[in-house]
């Protein structure tokens, strides 16, 4: 098992923390701490290449357009005024491995994550967040019904607070951008060669960010302690290795 990149209460130094880490912290504590505080990693998931490629398409189309007063049919489409947000960071923004960072100089963590894009009004030149979004489902996409949906709103909402708290003129509107991959049609059709259609979702979701600095202090509490803490009952790795453990110490005895 890989060891990470873990947390010691003795250095000075500011401690790097992800969107995807502070979102562990809220889903299992005793799975941030193992991995942030002793560096036991968990298991890699299988990459959603899928996904990693439509990502990519999205990101290019908009590039296209990026810095100029082009139109794109999704804001016609849904009645937007807005543009693709040309900044000098964009590229360090959109990296996983940078991404837009902030230090919480409170608790001397680094907060960061990575966009997949920005848009600005062309009225009101307030920023907005937009994360791309990949499916293939029955009937239209939704941000509603908890789980995932709700680790998708918050990821925009820490995204927000990191705009907002580096300076930049955010909105708490923020849009997640569906494209939802069709089942209806053959793989091969209308003289097409391996074609999988997608359809356009827009969904617009108001973030609340007042939870963001509070979980921090959360989350730095959590690295100092010395004990582990407890685990969610929801969380599928602690449910797994409890099962596992009692499993195995059956056929130990």
């Amino acid at each position: 098992m890989a060891r990470a990149r873990y947390y010691d209460p003795s250095s000075t130094e500011p401690f790097q923390l992800s969107r995807t880490g502070l979102e562990q912290f809220l889903r299992c504590p005793r799975c941030f701490y193992q991995q942030r505080r002793l560096g036991l990693a968990q298991p890699r998931m299988v990459p959603l290449t899928l996904a990693v490629a439509t990502d990519a398409l999205l990101k290019n189309e908009f590039d296209g357009i990026r810095g100029t007063d082009a139109t794109h049919p999704v804001w016609e489409e849904f009645g937007l005024k807005m543009n693709a947000y040309a900044h000098e960071d964009m590229d360090n923004w959109r990296n996983n491995f940078r991404g837009i960072r902030i230090l919480h100089e409170k608790t001397n963590i680094e907060i960061f994550g990575a966009v997949d894009d920005v848009w600005q009004n062309t009225e009101t030149k307030k920023l907005h967040i937009v994360d791309y979004k990949s499916t293939s489902k029955k009937g239209e996409p939704s941000i509603e019904g908890g789980g995932f949906a709700d680790g998708y709103k918050r990821q925009m909402e820490i995204y927000q607070w990191i705009f907002g708290k580096a300076g930049h003129d955010i909105s708490n509107t923020g849009y997640f951008l569906y494209v939802n991959g069709q089942k209806t049609n053959g793989f091969y059709f209308d003289d097409f060669e391996g074609r999988m259609i997608f359809d356009t979702t827009l969904i617009q979701y108001d973030g609340k960010i007042d939870w963001v600095e509070q979980t921090i202090f959360d989350a730095k509490d959590c690295l100092h302690a010395e004990n582990l803490p407890d685990s969610k009952d929801d969380c599928d790795n602690c449910r797994y290795f409890t099962q596992r453990n009692i499993i195995e110490k059956q056929y130990d005895d």
